[in-house]
């Protein structure tokens, strides 16, 4: 793998999907991401691997690979342990293109979040997060994903939070970071998985009906 990622310059995606990637084979794809210095890789996914020790090897590897603009991590059993490896390339690029990153089906929780948040602010192209089914995220973690929000060089359009309880805590929370937010066109969540009651639903009543962040 090493040898044909270091000799193919017209390589743009590279897919690991519904496959076990063990620790040996998880080193060499590391190790070969590593010695990897071509900008034509746009895009990396890691599906289905399930095993959060052989994620952060190579999302540690990945710090190398500040061209790629889409990252698809899904169901991969993703831990605080992962996060905090993957955050920790995000922070490391120095000019990231960054445009979509989906980390579904995972066991991320509410530090592992605020990890992630911390490595997504320095992704200024960052334009869509999926963060659906990680069912131990509450809205303690919601709360973190704000200052993202309300930074000035926020560039989201699309978060999805399907199938993650975060109540009307995470609903006020929600609201409250994009009160001036002009970039996001979609928040996606279930209501009948989200817990918001009439509470929650009346936070995002008053942001729609300010019309600061359209103005």
């Amino acid at each position: 793998l090493g040898r044909f990622l270091r000799n193919n310059n017209a390589l743009a995606s590279l897919r690991f999907v519904n496959f076990h990637v063990g620790r040996e084979c998880a080193h060499d794809v590391a190790m070969a991401l590593e010695q990897c210095r071509h900008d034509s890789l746009r895009s990396f996914d890691l599906e289905s691997s399930n095993d959060e020790d052989t994620f952060s090897e190579i999302a540690e590897a990945l710090r190398f690979q500040s061209q790629l603009d889409r990252l698809h991590f899904d169901c991969n059993n993703i831990g605080r342990d992962g996060c905090v490896a993957l955050a920790n390339t995000l922070r490391r690029w120095q000019s990231s293109n960054l445009q979509c990153l989906t980390l579904s089906n995972n066991n991320i929780d509410d530090l592992g979040l605020e990890a992630l948040v911390e490595g997504m602010t320095n992704c200024s192209n960052l334009e869509t997060v999926h963060l659906c089914d990680n069912r131990s995220i509450t809205a303690a973690g919601i709360r973190s994903i704000s200052p993202l929000l309300q930074s000035e060089t926020c560039s989201l359009k699309f978060i999805m939070l399907q199938r993650i309880n975060f109540g009307d805590e995470g609903a006020i929370a929600l609201a409250d970071g994009l009160r001036g937010n002009k970039s996001l066109r979609e928040l996606s969540f279930a209501p009948s998985s989200a817990g918001i009651t009439d509470i929650g639903w009346a936070a995002f009543s008053m942001l729609l009906c300010d019309t600061s962040s359209i103005n």
